[in-house]
């Protein structure tokens, strides 16, 4: 399998958010294949790279926020 990168990755959220709004990591990444956890993984680090942003925002500098499965995200432009 290969893995995807994190600009693949945030590629398939645009693609399948339409840039639209917060959606929770989840529903945009929902299988459970090998390549759709590879996506969730990477939104952590996208999250981390401030192109994911929770809809909640915390008091947590960039390099110590994790996804919440709670939480919806956008896509920010930075």
């Amino acid at each position: 399998m290969i893995i995807p990168t994190l600009d693949q990755t945030e590629g398939v959220w645009l693609e399948r958010t339409s840039n639209q709004g917060y959606h929770y990591v989840n529903a945009v990444f929902p299988k459970d294949t090998p390549s759709e956890r590879a996506h969730r993984a990477n939104c952590h680090f996208l999250l981390q790279r401030g192109t994911l942003q929770a809809e909640h925002t915390d008091d947590f500098i960039l390099s110590q926020r994790e996804w919440d499965r709670t939480q919806r995200y956008c896509r920010v432009n930075i």
